[in-house]
């Protein structure tokens, strides 16, 4: 089982913010450090407590302070970006990481209009314009520079400099739920990001996938490559007792919760009932998570307690099929030093039960 971590920060105020990011490079640097395999860094806008608006500009700055540890989007929201402008964009910054890049790509926020509206961005039809500006990418990594004619792009590439150190392209994951959007990922040999799934589901959504890659004609070699690049995120803290961990992780996350949907709340002028929108049947488990409250989304998706429950719950994620986690050790208001101790303390007394401490990040 490998390990990463995963960054949305949480700042309390304006006032906070660059103290939050400055916690977020030293948290990374001390994962690095530990001997994770991936830092997966979100984009989010508008949402009231998240001080993280812009991952590309974040991950040039990781590029001076790291040099092992893998750097990836969880993703990149390809509403809110231009494709061309995103490839160039993503190229340099693979020459900037030394080759550590992966593209992590998705349609947009499924439950928060207020990034749609900042960027006057439609909220219909993200989806095929997503697998539009893939195939956009793809063709101008592969130096096909002529004429693209498609629905949502008509643009001639000519050339993009500079080249992306991993050739054709840097690895590119899709963050995945639906069968459409398995089906896709599969048909081109790319792994999935999948959100905080209870067990259960991870299981049925990671065989569907399995088998969707091998009808695609994939051979086992990319078929196993694909799946241990397969992530599902969880949000974790550690402690010396499974209630000292509740008891840090409650508050944290109902603090967060809160600001999140006061900001909201806040701009339903023009945009209408955004919480009732949460509740909606067939809203995104974000949105399902706002809507319902912290104690059993805590439940049912969160790793607190010790090191033993921490090894059991993420043993019940491996017999799932999951062979990667995306591990938020910072979330809601807990304080940096918790965090990092909360990062040290599952390296040395759960990485080496369920993972390969120290494994080094190569090139995908």
């Amino acid at each position: 089982m490998l390990f990463d971590t995963f960054h949305l920060p949480y700042s309390p105020s304006p006032d906070d913010d660059h103290r939050v990011l400055t916690e977020q490079i030293e948290q990374i640097v001390e994962a690095e450090r530990l001997g994770f395999d991936t830092a997966w860094l979100t984009e989010h806008n508008f949402t009231g407590e998240c001080a993280f608006g812009d991952p590309l500009i974040f991950g040039a700055a990781l590029s001076q302070r790291t040099t092992r540890i893998r750097v990836g989007f969880a993703v990149l929201q390809m509403a809110l970006h231009h494709p061309t402008r995103l490839l160039i964009q993503t190229s340099q910054l693979d020459n900037l990481l030394g080759g550590r890049l992966t593209i992590g790509i998705g349609r947009g926020s499924s439950f928060n209009q207020f990034e749609y509206a900042g960027f006057g961005v439609d909220t219909e039809g993200q989806r095929e314009r997503m697998f539009e500006a893939i195939e956009l990418m793809e063709r101008s990594w592969a130096g096909d520079y002529s004429p693209f004619e498609g629905e949502h792009f008509r643009v001639q590439v000519h050339g993009v400099r500079p080249a992306p150190i991993q050739r054709p392209h840097p690895p590119i994951a899709l963050s995945s739920l639906s069968d459409d959007s398995l089906l896709w990922a599969a048909g081109r040999g790319y792994p999935v990001l999948l959100p905080r799934l209870e067990v259960g589901r991870a299981r049925e959504r990671i065989a569907f996938f399995a088998q969707a890659i091998r009808e695609a004609g994939h051979d086992e070699a990319a078929v196993d490559r694909a799946l241990d690049h397969c992530a599902v995120t969880r949000s974790i803290h550690l402690a010396d007792s499974d209630e000292e961990a509740r008891a840090a992780a409650a508050p944290a996350t109902a603090r967060a919760n809160a600001a999140r949907a006061a900001s909201r709340m806040l701009n339903t002028t023009s945009i209408s009932a955004p919480m009732e929108a949460w509740k909606a049947p067939g809203a995104a488990p974000a949105a399902v998570e706002a809507a319902e409250g912290v104690s059993s989304v805590i439940q049912r998706t969160y790793i607190l307690g010790t090191p033993e429950t921490a090894c059991e719950q993420l043993a019940e994620l491996a017999d799932a099929g999951v062979r990667r986690v995306m591990l938020a050790f910072s979330w809601g208001d807990l304080e940096h030093e918790r965090v990092l101790e909360s990062m040290r303390r599952f390296t040395a007394e759960v990485m080496p039960r369920l993972g390969a401490p120290g494994r080094p990040a190569a090139a995908r």
